[in-house]
């Protein structure tokens, strides 16, 4: 099987020979179902980027909508009005090899993300774990802006697909009609879309889309994982509070890392994430 190796900035490489890039969680969303993550403040704002940075996060995911399906839901226009302010403080905090990362479903939150983003000379990347179905003008929008954007694997409904065969397959439907629409799909990165997204999506499922990662490497992507605090780690580890639950976050952090994850996704950057990054690397090289 051929290595992955991407070069989407200057200042970001993602592969099997480089370093594994780890992604600080900006949370904007009450919603959340981790309350401890949420950042209600500019201040809170400024001191959560500068600590991630400090700690070597290289990518920044701000968000302001709670994804989780049982969350009360917000309007975009809400989304909005959270997010810009947010993402203003944000370029003015970061230099310019921190890319931001910006976690929305709808065009036209990220289209207002850009045009921030843009303003202040920083690098931007889309991610959306609905891939385009939630608001399908999404797609457009990447191929008019030709911005990196991160998808996670979904049929109808973020995050819907079980088993690994269909993950794959809803990437490949995806990848291809990016290519024929003309995107550079070499801008694509793959979240596979651990959690219980869906009611049928059960903590048995998560555990077999851990160990199977390899399998994602035949699409050439790529592959982000988020695994932070989720509620898989809480069922095998009977912890219902997410703020118990950062040693099962990275156990499943290693193993993931081992079986070929090049993006980590945590609200934790810290030194024992990249001591725990650095050692499962070490025995994937050697396999």
């Amino acid at each position: 099987m051929n290595k992955i190796h991407v070069k989407l900035f200057d200042c970001l490489e993602l592969g099997d020979d480089v370093p594994t890039v780890v992604m600080g969680v900006i949370n904007l969303s009450p919603e959340s179902f981790y309350k401890n993550s949420v950042l209600t403040t500019p201040e809170d704002l400024k001191n959560a980027i500068n600590t991630m940075i400090q700690n070597g996060a290289k990518i920044l995911d701000v968000g302001a909508r709670s994804t989780a399906p049982w969350s009360e839901k917000i309007t975009v226009k809400e989304e909005i009005a959270r997010i810009i302010p947010a993402l203003e403080i944000t370029c003015e905090q970061v230099p310019k090899n921190i890319i931001i990362s910006v976690d929305t479903q709808y065009k036209e939150v990220a289209q207002k993300a850009h045009e921030i983003v843009s303003s202040h000379e920083k690098k931007m990347i889309l991610n959306d774990v609905s891939c385009f179905k939630t608001d399908p003008d999404l797609m457009n929008f990447i191929l008019k802006t030709e911005i990196p954007a991160i998808i996670m694997a979904s049929k109808k409904d973020p995050g819907d697909l079980l088993k690994m065969k269909d993950i794959i397959a809803e990437f490949k439907k995806t990848l291809k009609q990016l290519k024929n629409k003309g995107h550079d799909t070499n801008k694509i990165i793959l979240d596979p879309g651990i959690g219980h997204w869906v009611e049928k999506k059960i903590y048995t499922c998560d555990l077999k889309i851990i160990n199977e990662l390899l399998r994602l490497k035949r699409l050439h992507k790529p592959i982000l994982v988020a695994i932070s605090r989720k509620s898989f780690i809480g069922e095998i580890l009977q912890l219902p509070d997410p703020r118990d639950r950062l040693n099962g976050t990275l156990s499943a952090t290693a193993i993931a890392v081992y079986n070929g994850a090049h993006i980590i996704r945590t609200h934790d950057v810290n030194s024992q994430l990249f001591e725990i990054i650095k050692v499962a690397e070490e025995l994937r090289r050697q396999k």
